[in-house]
């Protein structure tokens, strides 16, 4: 994954996500905005065949590239929380 920082201060950010499309951009928006000291987060696309998804972040009072990492540490969990789930269900079926 590739990501371009356009533009950080102390409580905003603008990224844009290389060949990166809804699917993990909606997931991590959800993810930013379990954080109550994100105030929004959002992206935006002009047009899904030539343009690069533009990511928007900003917070309350917190560094909105660390708000990125942490939403990105809380995606991991949950996903090897589900993998882990997965694992099990498939040697109860083996």
């Amino acid at each position: 994954m590739n990501i371009k920082i356009i533009r950080v201060t102390k409580d905003e950010a603008e990224l844009e996500f290389l060949d990166e499309g809804h699917t993990f951009l909606n997931v991590l928006k959800y993810s930013l905005l379990q954080d109550p000291q994100v105030e929004s987060a959002t992206y935006d696309v002009k047009h899904p065949m030539i343009s690069n998804p533009i990511f928007y972040i900003k917070t309350e009072s917190k560094d909105p590239l660390k708000a990125l990492q942490d939403a990105s540490l809380r995606l991991k969990d949950e996903f090897e929380a589900l993998l882990g789930l997965i694992r099990l269900k498939a040697e109860a079926i083996s």
